[in-house]
């Protein structure tokens, strides 16, 4: 079995390599995932459908500042980067992860959403 830092680890790397099904395999059936301060998502089905809508990027770099373990939560300061249109759109963040058995059962991002909006406004003027 996997620690829960392997398996964050390892979806950050799904990620990296824009693997979409690898993302949501490390995700538990019952995932809670809340992008501070939008509205959360709870169930494999709508954090699916919520990522498939999201996924407007041709790059994608998760850049792994920190990361720290307590039992099953891990907590990572990311600066995750994405290319929308040509441009770049990068989010300083410091993202919690509960695992148990090897799944993500809990995602909380938290990051600036104005600095966000405004970096995904100039992407999409392009």
């Amino acid at each position: 079995m996997t620690t829960p830092e392997q398996t964050v680890r390892r979806f950050i790397a799904a990620w990296n390599a824009m693997d979409f099904d690898a993302i949501i395999d490390g995700l538990a059936r019952d995932i809670y995932y809340h992008n501070m301060p939008m509205e959360p998502v709870v169930g494999i089905d709508g954090v699916r459908e919520y990522l498939r809508s999201a996924w407007t990027f041709s790059e994608c770099h998760w850049e792994l500042v920190n990361i720290a373990v307590a039992n099953e939560t891990v907590l990572t300061e990311r600066v995750d980067a994405f290319v929308i249109n040509g441009r770049s759109v990068v989010l300083p963040l410091m993202g919690v992860f509960e695992v148990h058995n090897g799944k993500i059962t809990v995602w909380r991002d938290y990051f600036d959403l104005a600095d966000y909006r405004t970096q995904l406004q100039a992407a999409a003027a392009q």
